[in-house]
């Protein structure tokens, strides 16, 4: 039996395979050969090194305690920053006087028996505050049955009202409250005719804008003997002192009343306040009263102008009152 040799077929070599043994130990780095890293490396080992560092040490401080701020101070705060913003701009306002002819005059026994009873003439005046569409106005001879109509039949705040006695309503100032806030009020004294009788001081605060003002009102004697020419001219000067001192504190002032004079009023009043009347007229280089005048005055500080001054007769002529009714537009300007 004839036994065939096998031939062992040889390996294939692959590519990545080393030929043979002696290749791959050259191609193999000695024990003690020393590996070296790429250029780049060695470059950036110190800069590595120079990167790291030990943190300063910290200083520990006391914490600051935190106070929450209530809502309403916050408010306050933002209605501050409001008004102060609305300061900056000018603020106006429509000014009224007005003397109601009081209803001890028209009732039995009183010297204007021609004109119609109160009951009938207070609805005609309160048609006249709104047809002028003041917003503040100075009343002469109110008395309280009148002023207690007034108030019902416009929804206008007064004051004093009855605070000085049920006596002393005469002078009361008759403002819109939705306008205007009540800040204070108070009054100065003179004679009338033939008694002692005070006069209204009433301090506003105009609500969209925050600006404070002052209000006087009066009513000066009537007649041209001595006794009440003498009184009247006093009264005049009692409150152009009382204008001044009000003024003094920096806010606006107004004026207004039965003056019971006309051109002597305004060169014996408006130059010693430096004020401004809104009939017209003018104090520079001298005493220069408007051409025609009533006896019942609107009067500014001189940070007030007026315009669209009305000086309304139908009161006289309708007989709701011996008086005209005037008024006039007030711009107060901007803060400074």
């Amino acid at each position: 039996m004839t036994t065939a040799a096998v031939a062992t077929p040889l390996m294939d070599r692959s590519p990545e395979t080393p030929s043979d043994v002696a290749a791959v130990l050259d191609e193999a780095p000695s024990a003690g050969a020393t590996t070296s890293a790429p250029a780049e490396a060695q470059a950036s080992a110190p800069a590595s090194r120079a990167m790291v560092r030990t943190p300063a040490p910290q200083r520990v401080v006391q914490a600051k305690k935190l106070t929450r701020i209530p809502a309403k101070v916050i408010k306050k705060q933002q209605l501050l920053a409001a008004r102060a913003e609305a300061a900056a701009q000018p603020v106006s306002l429509r000014i009224g006087s007005f003397n109601v002819l009081g209803s001890q005059h028209t009732a039995p026994g009183g010297d204007r028996r021609s004109f119609p009873s109160a009951s009938w003439r207070t609805p005609q005046a309160a048609a006249l505050i709104k047809q002028h569409d003041v917003d503040v106005v100075g009343l002469q001879e109110v008395q309280g049955d009148q002023l207690t109509g007034l108030e019902n039949a416009t929804g206008f705040a007064a004051y004093p009202g009855f605070a000085f006695g049920s006596n002393e309503t005469d002078n009361s100032i008759l403002y819109d409250p939705a306008k205007f806030e009540f800040v204070d009020g108070s009054s100065f004294t003179i004679t009338f005719m033939n008694g002692q009788h005070p006069q209204t001081i009433l301090k506003l605060r105009e609500r969209s804008t925050g600006r404070e003002m002052y209000f006087a009102n009066m009513h000066a004697s009537a007649g041209h003997d001595a006794k009440n020419t003498g009184t009247r001219i006093a009264g005049h000067l009692t409150g152009a002192d009382m204008f001044n001192q009000l003024r003094a504190s920096g806010l606006p002032v107004f004026l207004t009343g039965d003056m019971n004079d006309r051109g002597d009023f305004f060169c014996r009043v408006l130059p010693r306040i430096g004020g401004v009347a809104a009939v017209g007229g003018s104090i520079s280089g001298g005493c220069h009263p408007p051409a025609r005048m009533a006896v019942d005055w609107v009067v500014g500080s001189s940070d007030v102008s007026f315009s669209s001054y009305w000086q309304d007769g139908s009161p006289q002529a309708r007989k709701i009152s011996d008086h005209y009714f005037v008024s006039a537009l007030a711009t107060i300007g901007p803060v400074d």
